[in-house]
Order: C-alpha cells, then structure tokens, then sequence
C-alpha cells in the first residue's frame, strides 16, 4: 500500500468515524480519557497491519492508551419512490 493511499483511507476512516460519533454520541462512553485511535478497516488487512505498525512506532502521551476502532462499512438499500405526471388534454363527449 503506497503513502498516498494510505493516507487517504486513514482520512476516511476518520471522517466516518466522526460521523458515527456525531449519530451515537453514547459510543464515547466506551473511550478512555486520552485514549489515542487507531483506526482500522475490518476488510483490509494489510491497512490494519501498517496502521497498527505505525501506532506503535509512535510514542504514547503520558497517561494515555491505544484504543482500536474497527470500522465496518454497511450500505442501506432505501427504494424511493417516484411519482410520474402524463399530462393530457381532456376527452370531449
């Protein structure tokens, strides 16, 4: 996995995580205080891999730990529904 792609996927998994966060506020409850993310993908192995390695090549701020936060994409299918107007002069009798 290049820098550049990697980067990318971190900035995803960022991004989407805050957006859990900011519809689950409650998951909060669950992370330390100080505690240091490390985001991971559930489908992709060598990210999580070169992600962790780089956790913990990096050193931990006093009184803090690392937290991994696995990252599952889920799609939903909503049918929508979409009205049609067939426009027509009216028949005289």
């Amino acid at each position: 996995m290049n820098k550049k792609s990697f980067s990318e996927k971190i900035f995803e998994l960022s991004e989407q995580f805050n957006r859990y966060v900011f519809e689950h506020p409650e998951v909060l409850d669950g992370i330390p205080d100080k505690a240091v993310l490390v985001v991971l993908h559930v489908d992709d192995p060598e990210f999580n891999r070169a992600n962790i390695d780089l956790a913990e090549a990096t050193p931990l701020p006093a009184g803090s730990q690392r937290v991994h936060v696995r990252m599952k994409r889920q799609v939903r299918t909503i049918q929508q529904i979409h009205w049609e107007a067939d426009i027509q002069a009216p028949q005289l009798a």
